[in-house]
């Protein structure tokens, strides 16, 4: 089996995951210590996120660091990808599971996007999704990467929308300042992960349409809809005392 060789014109998205990890590492540790500050669940739900989140990163870099050495794009990539669509599943799940205390909406809905979610996880790792692997290796044979591709999209999408629609609907039904601004960030931090996965589905179609290798523009500005859901949720939870007093008023 051939590799893929690494385009250097890619070699900048190494060193912008590299201070996405330092990013999100750092909410992360200010998300535990909230958690560990006041014992409830939410801060912990949130702290599992993250930490998720911060997984996929970190395994994304890895993966790509890989190809950055080697000059090519090899096994440790090709493991990379489905792992780090695995993290974000559950990252999704447990992401869903924080919006169902906060707004007390979903419960019903929560084991069905289980099923859904592990079922998509199995699928990641099907030999068939040929990660990485150039096109001339499987020309003519089953190609699901597409479709599996698609399913994490939808997947995620299921859950943001479901959150922002449970946001929108109890933000109505309370008259508390601080809870209503906490539900908008919540609100606009699916919004941001929504953009997210446009993104990427942009730089997928400049892929498939063009003779594009990938990583374009589009993935930075990804990531950058990233960490605007990092600081929106985080401010869902945590509102700093000057923030506060500014809602209040």
């Amino acid at each position: 089996m051939t590799y893929t060789p690494f385009n250097p014109n890619i070699l900048p998205i190494f060193f912008y995951y590299l201070g996405l990890i330092l990013f999100s590492i750092f909410m992360t540790i200010l998300m535990i210590k909230k958690w560990r500050e006041r014992k409830v669940n939410p801060p912990l739900y949130l702290s599992i996120v993250f930490i998720f989140l911060t997984i996929a990163l970190i395994s994304l870099t890895i993966g790509l660091g890989e190809a950055v050495f080697s000059g090519f794009f090899k096994e440790i990539y090709r493991f990379s990808l489905p792992f780090s669509y695995s993290m974000i599943i559950i990252a999704d799940i447990f992401l869903f599971v924080f919006a169902e205390v906060i707004t007390g909406r979903g419960k019903k809905t929560l084991i069905p996007l289980i099923i859904f979610g592990a079922v998509i996880v199995v699928v990641l790792f099907l030999p068939w999704n040929w990660w990485g692997t150039p096109i001339e290796d499987y020309a003519g044979q089953l190609n699901i990467r597409l479709y599996t591709t698609l399913s994490v999209i939808l997947f995620s999408y299921i859950i943001y929308i479901f959150i922002a629609g449970f946001c929108r609907k109890a933000r109505k039904q309370t008259e508390d300042a601080k809870a209503k601004a906490g539900l908008t960030f919540l609100f606009f931090s699916m919004i941001s992960m929504i953009g997210f996965f446009l993104m990427f589905i942009a730089d997928t179609l400049l892929i498939t349409f063009t003779d594009h290798p990938g990583y374009s523009e589009f993935i930075y500005i990804a990531w950058i809809f990233a960490i605007l859901f990092y600081i929106f949720t985080y401010l869902s939870l945590v509102m700093p005392k000057w923030l506060v007093e500014r809602i209040e008023k």
